[in-house]
């Protein structure tokens, strides 16, 4: 039986706003003849957001991820909040009050929409196979985050991070941050794999791209990890 994908994630916190809710900043230049002109201004912080959706609260990176994995990876216009209200229609409601949303509601929400998805432990070279973007949990400063890996190389992963935005990371950092649970769309393999390791991806930070395998999907029970609670992340 496929992975359980119960991997809680905490609902809610104080909100901060998204990077299409932002206003855009101004610069004003000065001019004789014109008076001046007024050039809108983007801060790093805004690129690194270009092609990652930011997560609004503490405890949303699910639903940004997925988001993020829908909307850049697959062509699906989603955003957090969709995904979230989704997720919450198809969930299990009693479960999602008492420890937060999981992959299983992930997996449950995009089979609403007409998609098959699954969860594999793996390891990266065989995300390198099968070239296919997925939703990855790493335990940071002993906490379970949910990021979306975007491509790799040799040496590093690019990784979209609902909080931090489009990263990359030093691969054996990675490895002993990832304990190699990987969630993946399997519906469109060919959609996924024109969107791994794009170049124009890679540029956003500075870099270029170097250079079914997955196996079978991990038990039901594989899933049962739980994430921080409200104010712990």
């Amino acid at each position: 039986m496929p992975l359980a994908l119960l991997l809680w994630a905490g609902l809610a916190a104080a909100p901060y706003p998204a990077p299409d809710e932002l206003p855009n900043s101004q610069f004003f230049l000065p001019g004789a003849t014109t008076g001046g002109i007024s050039v809108a201004m983007e801060t790093m912080l805004d690129r690194r957001f270009h092609t990652v959706v930011r997560q609004r609260y503490d405890f949303s990176c699910g639903s940004a991820a997925l988001a993020t994995l829908l909307r850049f990876h697959y062509g699906i216009r989603a955003s957090e909040s969709s995904v979230f209200n989704g997720m919450w229609a198809e969930g299990d409601r009693m479960q999602i009050r008492a420890k937060g949303f999981s992959l299983l509601d992930m997996r449950r929400y995009l089979g609403a929409i007409g998609l098959n998805a699954e969860g594999y432990r793996v390891t990266l070279d065989q995300i390198a196979k099968t070239r296919i973007p997925g939703i990855a949990l790493i335990v940071t400063s002993g906490y379970n985050h949910f990021v979306v890996v975007k491509g790799l190389t040799a040496n590093e992963v690019l990784v979209g991070d609902p909080s931090r935005g489009l990263l990359v990371l030093d691969r054996k950092e990675f490895e002993k941050s990832w304990p190699g649970l990987y969630f993946v769309i399997t519906s469109a393999p060919d959609f996924g794999r024109s969107s791994f390791n794009r170049h124009s991806q890679w540029a956003g930070v500075g870099r270029g791209p170097l250079g079914s395998v997955l196996g079978r999907p991990i038990e039901m029970d594989g899933l049962r990890l739980a994430l921080p609670g409200p104010g712990e992340f």
